[in-house]
């Protein structure tokens, strides 16, 4: 199993992603690389800049968590990135739409963010035992 390093993050409340960047370059000490708007983070995708795993929120501007994944599962290599939706919504029905869209993982908002890097860890164990 190959170490997280690299983590980009797609979230359009400032707060939050500024938040999420703190706490993953600082206590997690990952490479992430962050995005206002879905439909730019997925133009700086390419299969030579592939992350391990997008932080990705459901609800933006332009284009939705959910239109996003599609997109990304298109660049070659891309259907190998583990992708971790942010919600607020937490039903079972709106759950499993996400992971039925293809998120791998759904992580709920409000979030600890001292436990965040620990969190996305475990997901990534948690994903790369199963590929």
């Amino acid at each position: 199993m190959s170490q997280l390093r690299q983590i980009i993050v797609v979230e359009d409340d400032d707060d939050i992603r500024h938040l999420i960047h703190l706490c993953l370059s600082t206590l997690g000490a990952f490479d992430v690389q962050q995005y206002v708007l879905a439909s730019i983070a997925i133009k700086s995708i390419h299969e030579d800049t592939l992350p391990q795993m997008i932080l990705l929120d459901v609800m933006m501007p332009e284009m939705s968590g959910k239109e996003f994944i599609p997109l990304l599962r298109k660049i070659k290599g891309g259907d190998s990135v583990c992708v971790v939706m942010l919600t607020a919504k937490v039903s079972q029905t709106e759950l499993s739409g996400l992971l039925d869209a293809g998120a791998d993982f759904v992580a709920q908002k409000p979030f600890d963010p001292m436990l965040l890097p620990q969190l996305l860890q475990e997901y990534w164990e948690l994903y790369c035992a199963r590929i």
